[in-house]
């Protein structure tokens, strides 16, 4: 079955509006889709609507950054909507990256880059502003050739405009997604640059705290590597879990959907099912 339980829309880091994401989703096959958007759920509503109406199951998704390092998240799953503190919480979160993205755009003043942040907001309206785009203003503007460019020389760790992004802590996001009744996922696992021996160690660690799922069937991991992934999800008890990490052009080699076999696509589904609250 073609699914894709991790993709980004323009409400947060990724290109495609809301739409165009589950209409390209849609025209591929994809039967159940997640936008996992960055520490917001605001495309959740209108993503459901338009997929049940293209005739696809959706899950209710977010990618929450963690204060681990740069690359640990937790993607959450079948959350109420209807709780407040969620949106609350999750609001706070994008106010640091507001402030961050100030502190940068003052970082890029310092070193002769002519960059405000009402050209952010020009550029970018309605969305949920991140260093991505920053990256493709700076592109947009011909201070780099590309949004890689950027990275490198200016706004990614250890360039001259770095700015180090406020997190929530592992357990504070897993415990978040649990009291929405939704189901914690460690995201794209394999960027924590660990051994599977090491690995196995910190998704033991993550256990406790409530974790209880990992993305195995992550879209650019080989065949190999994702079943020695899988193989660690049922030894673990974890829900494995798949995705494209899609964002449009700002990840542009990555495109919607993964396989995963029926029987997995279903059982979570099930699993979801059972912890599902009454309200969407």
């Amino acid at each position: 079955m073609l699914v894709d339980l991790h993709c980004h829309s323009d409400r947060s880091d990724g290109t495609d509006s809301v739409r165009s994401l589950v209409t390209k989703a849609c025209e591929k096959g994809i039967k159940i889709l997640s936008i996992t958007d960055h520490d917001t759920v605001t495309a959740q509503s209108d993503a459901r609507i338009i997929a049940e109406s293209k005739g696809m199951t959706y899950v209710n998704g977010v990618e929450i950054s963690c204060d681990y390092n740069e690359t640990l998240d937790i993607l959450g799953y079948g959350y109420d909507l209807n709780l407040d503190y969620l949106e609350r919480t999750l609001s706070r979160l994008r106010d640091m990256r507001d402030d961050r993205n100030d502190q940068i755009m003052r970082k890029l003043r310092e070193i002769g880059i002519s960059l405000e942040e009402r050209e952010l907001e020009e550029n970018f309206p309605g969305e949920s502003l991140g260093r991505p785009h920053i990256a493709s203003l700076l592109t947009k503007k011909g201070y780099v050739s590309s949004i890689e460019e950027a990275f490198r020389l200016y706004i990614g760790k250890g360039a001259a405009a770095y700015v180090e992004k406020k997190k929530l802590e592992i357990g504070q996001s897993i415990e978040l997604i649990i009291s929405g009744g939704g189901i914690p996922v460690l995201a794209h696992p394999m960027s924590l640059k660990l051994d599977l021996d090491e690995l196995k160690e910190m998704i033991c660690k993550l256990k406790t705290l409530g974790l209880e799922g990992i993305e195995a069937f992550y879209k650019e991991y080989d065949r190999d590597l994702k079943m020695q992934l899988f193989a660690v999800a049922r030894e673990m008890d974890l829900i494995p879990t798949g995705g494209s990490d899609y964002h449009g052009e700002h990840k542009a080699h990555l495109d919607l959907g993964i396989e995963l076999s029926d029987e997995l696509a279903l059982n979570f589904l099930e699993r979801l099912n059972r912890r599902r609250r009454p309200s969407k």
